[in-house]
């Protein structure tokens, strides 16, 4: 009879506990539709910090470029200009002796990323320019030899956010993100 018991208790140890107490647990429903708000939220949480880093990187590169210009206005004691299109960008020195383009070592992604969307740019003195494929025959942001600039503003027009690029005259730039 002890040998039955024993038996019995190792049945009940394998498989559970028997006492109607201790029965209710999570159904299998309830956990698949965890493990799916879970995985639900960790991609919305993955896309949206990619966006974000996609847009930091963006600013960076811009961010690049403009200190590029500013570092060869004064090592070359040179002002340089910014021309920007919707889809290019390219610098010259604005000298009379030396009307060329500048390497383009400098150039990054940025323009390119962004070529599809509208694009405007706004000076100091508050005039707005909408950027299109055609090339202005002024430049957008002048660089001067005392590392300075003229600033400016850009804003990229995205699907569902503006991308504003601020551009101040001692060359730092702030990025924010507009939603509309």
């Amino acid at each position: 009879m002890e040998l039955k018991e024993d038996l019995v208790r190792t049945q009940i140890l394998e498989t559970g506990c028997n006492n109607k107490q201790y029965r209710s647990g999570f159904t299998l429903i309830e956990l698949l539709v965890v493990l799916i708000i879970i995985g639900i939220t960790a991609t919305l949480i993955t896309v949206n910090f990619n966006s974000l880093n996609s847009i930091e990187k963006q600013s960076n590169s811009f961010q690049r470029t403009v200190n590029f210009l500013t570092e060869e206005s004064i090592i070359t004691g040179n002002t340089i200009g910014l021309y920007l299109s919707s889809d290019k960008q390219f610098a010259e020195y604005l000298t009379d002796d030396k009307k060329n383009k500048i390497d383009s070592n400098y150039k990054n992604t940025f323009w390119s990323d962004t070529s599809s969307l509208r694009k405007t740019f706004k000076f100091e003195d508050g005039s707005i320019i909408e950027l299109n494929e055609q090339m202005l025959e002024l430049p957008m942001m002048i660089f001067y030899p005392s590392g300075e600039n003229s600033g400016g503003q850009i804003d990229i027009y995205h699907s569902n956010y503006i991308q504003r690029l601020i551009i101040f005259s001692n060359g730092q730039i702030t990025d924010e993100i507009i939603s509309y």
